[in-house]
């Protein structure tokens, strides 16, 4: 039994060594198709980093376009509210002088109405024709 224990021993260190012999070398020798994928990489990285380098100022252009697009929509809007907010306060100026002819016209009607119940009921200084008033009496002030 003893000399089968010592036979397997014996057995186990031979194939150990079969097996260390057939072992491929350490990769700390470089091959020449380790520089080329290397070599490769490093071009695909230099031209991956000027492609990054070339889109980066590419967009920074763009994005000072765009600013400026952006600068000159805000300059026309204001410019148009402010057209707005003009033609709103001409809109309200000739309401208010149209409402003003109008109450004028209604104070005349009033008083010629007026006129013409005194008349009637014995007035006489009532009856006369009221002096004519001018055509542009009645009408707003041109701007």
């Amino acid at each position: 039994m003893r000399a089968a224990f010592v036979a397997l021993i014996l057995a186990a260190g031979l194939a150990a060594t079969a097996v260390a012999a057939t072992s491929p070398p350490p990769a700390s020798v470089p091959k020449a198709a380790d520089d080329a994928a290397l070599a490769a990489k490093m071009s695909r990285d230099a031209e991956l980093a000027d492609q990054n380098r070339r889109s980066e100022a590419l967009n920074a252009e763009v994005h000072g376009k765009l600013k400026a697009v952006d600068a000159r929509n805000a300059a026309i809007k204001a410019a148009y509210d402010k057209a707005m907010a003009d033609y709103r306060a001409q809109v309200a100026q000739h309401d208010a002088a149209a409402a003003k002819v109008q109450a004028d016209f209604q104070a005349s009607v009033e008083a010629w109405k007026a006129a013409v119940t005194a008349c009637k009921a014995g007035d006489v200084a009532k009856c006369q024709a009221p002096a004519a008033a001018s055509a542009t009496a009645s009408r707003p002030a041109a701007p």
